[in-house]
């Protein structure tokens, strides 16, 4: 398999008729309780977290009476208990080989992550610095390739790891024009490089590094590269396993790496995780770092890498800014606006976190080539929120 992304295509030709919604314990008990399996959830009633069921038992309703919904799964946690978990059938990518599946959802469903790998990545990167492994975010990128050296330039020598994460290098990358299918694209450049980090260093700059926002998936594979040499783990996953992953009680996982070089992890957008594992993470973020009491993020790197780093262009109209690897947004609630963060992928796969209101909400979807026929914000700000009691 030369390029796994190009299975994407086959999308538009694959039926995948929408069964009804896996209510776990029914509409007709009145409660929408997540069972206790042993994977490190607590979970609770909506009531006993200061939420009530009605407008949830309402967006069932919805989701159910709309057509082609693309929806998979709606988690809600609320004070790091899991409160709300749904799940539904539909077409997703397989975590192996990228081409579509019909899938039957439940708890124990891997659910291909997209661009939630991203997020997992930055926190990668927190857990390294805070390990000594990676001296500052201003460090010159090219202090961790010198065998590259021969690819340094006037136009890229100022470009650092604060500029990898906030997405402001002013590398070049294209994935939203072309297709992944067309050479042009940039991941399809990437995925068919003989030498795959060569091509992502060699990159032309668009921009002067910390000038402007580019969404690019390339800083985000150097920078799991660089996690992966700095602490002498075989692949990114591998050190993912050890100091993330185990510590969060995530077993059931698969992440994909680079077919040319397979110690080189398609870390921007390889991952596949369980919903509930995904939670965990917004919950860990939500939490200050710390997972059953183990301070897994660095509680200064889970507020740095939050925080406005670089504002976004005005096609981004839901958003604001941009963190670590995270986006930045604003929700409606009741008179006001609060501030949210959210870890996002393609296909709406997302883990939005809501501080203030001590909310993280999961979204899995199969939009891969089609729209969402109902907006998760909308869907957040007309029904999620209005939950919400105390």
């Amino acid at each position: 398999m030369r390029f796994p992304l190009r299975t994407f295509v086959l999308f538009s030709l694959v039926v995948a008729p929408l069964a009804a919604c896996d209510f776990l314990t029914g509409p007709d008990s009145g409660q929408l309780l997540p069972p206790e399996t042993g994977d490190g959830w607590q979970t609770a009633s909506l009531e006993e977290v200061g939420m009530e069921a009605d407008s949830l038992f309402a967006l069932l309703d919805l989701i159910e009476t709309t057509e082609d919904h693309l929806i998979h799964s709606i988690l809600i946690v609320r004070d790091q208990t899991l409160v709300f978990e749904e799940y539904w059938p539909g077409v997703d990518l397989d975590q192996i080989t990228l081409v579509p599946t019909q899938q039957n959802f439940d708890r124990e469903t891997l659910h291909y992550a997209a661009s939630i790998s991203k997020s997992i990545t930055s926190a990668l990167v927190g857990i390294a610095i805070d390990r000594g492994l990676i001296g500052s975010l201003d460090d010159s990128l090219f202090s961790y390739f010198p065998e590259y050296a021969d690819l340094i330039r006037n136009d890229n020598r100022e470009i650092t790891l604060e500029h990898l994460l906030s997405f402001s290098s002013g590398l070049d990358w294209n994935e939203h024009v072309y297709g992944f299918e067309d050479p042009r694209d940039s991941h399809y450049q990437m995925f068919n490089a003989p030498d795959p980090v060569g091509y992502l260093l060699g990159r032309p700059v668009m921009f002067d590094p910390g000038g402007e926002f580019l969404y690019n998936s390339g800083d985000t594979n150097i920078l799991g590269e660089i996690v992966r040499r700095t602490s002498g783990s075989i692949t990114l996953i591998d050190f993912a396993d050890r100091y993330l992953f185990q510590p969060l009680g995530i077993e059931s996982y698969y992440w994909i790496t680079l077919p040319q070089n397979e110690n080189v992890t398609f870390a921007s957008g390889g991952a596949s995780l369980r919903p509930r594992d995904m939670a965990k993470l917004g919950a860990l973020y939500l939490n200050g770092g710390v997972w059953d009491g183990e301070q897994v993020v660095p509680e200064q790197w889970v507020n740095v890498s939050t925080q406005l780093h670089t504002r976004l262009l005005e096609q981004y109209r839901t958003l604001y800014g941009y963190g670590y690897n995270w986006w930045l947004g604003r929700s409606r609630f009741r008179d006001r606006e609060v501030e949210h963060y959210r870890a996002y992928g393609w296909g709406g796969q997302v883990v939005f976190v809501f501080q203030e209101l001590r909310l993280v909400i999961v979204f899995t979807c199969g939009a891969y080539n089609d729209d969402m026929p109902l907006s998760m914000i909308t869907i957040i700000e007309d029904y999620i929120l209005p939950a919400i009691t105390d």
